[in-house]
């Protein structure tokens, strides 16, 4: 799951929310492995029972454990497709995450421009953890969650991109194809960051993480 909210100045942000059978057990195992709660276990009505905590890799994350009626529908136009965690601490994400969860890990690429490792829970792909492009890094620059949301293959992300432009939104990497669809990152007008993914358009590999300055 991912929600919006409020961070620094007037900007917003999204925040990811990691599914956990139970939440407070699971909040205290991520801190034996070096992450700090940062908001406090509360209930949600018809959600869930979450919490906020940050990892030893800086970047902040959600535990949720979902209400047995909740519903929450993913792979669909408009709905969350793919997260990738942008980092420069990459081993720490990675050795941290999959002894949090369980993950098994692919990695693509040896080199800074090019480190991406695809998490695993069995089978099944779920995220993946990208490794920051030095060239794009200054003093600010914060290690954030990238979400993906889906778009409808009638109306394609090029499309879609002119329609979030004419919304008050902005373009941070244009249109451009890549293994799992076509992708754009966009900016809305409150300045949260995210990325959009046409999947029916799959084209050579790449990652919208490894093209965007993280800074404006």
């Amino acid at each position: 799951m991912a929600s919006l909210r409020a961070a620094a100045g007037d900007q917003s942000m999204w925040r990811i929310y990691l599914a956990a059978a139970d939440c407070a057990e699971k909040v205290a195992e991520a801190e034996e492995h070096g992450a700090v709660q940062t908001v406090p276990l509360n209930s949600v009505p018809r959600v869930g029972r979450k919490a906020v905590l940050v990892g030893p890799s800086d970047a902040e994350f959600g535990l949720l454990e979902p209400e047995e009626s909740w519903q929450f529908d993913v792979g669909l136009p408009g709905t969350l497709m793919w997260a990738e965690l942008v980092t420069i601490k990459a081993q720490t994400a990675d050795n941290f995450f999959q002894e949090l969860f369980g993950y098994t890990a692919e990695q693509f690429g040896t080199e800074n421009r090019s480190d991406y490792s695809v998490w695993y829970l069995g089978e099944e792909s779920v995220l993946a953890r990208v490794s920051m492009i030095r060239d794009f890094i200054t003093e600010s620059t914060q290690p954030h969650w990238l979400l993906y949301l889906g778009v409808d293959a009638e109306i394609g992300t090029d499309e879609l991109v002119r329609t979030a432009i004419a919304n008050g939104g902005r373009v941070r990497v244009d249109p451009y194809d890549s293994s799992i669809g076509r992708m754009a990152v966009l900016r809305d007008p409150t300045g949260a960051r995210f990325a959009v993914i046409d999947p029916s358009q799959a084209g050579d590999f790449g990652t919208a993480a490894n093209y965007d300055p993280y800074e404006d």
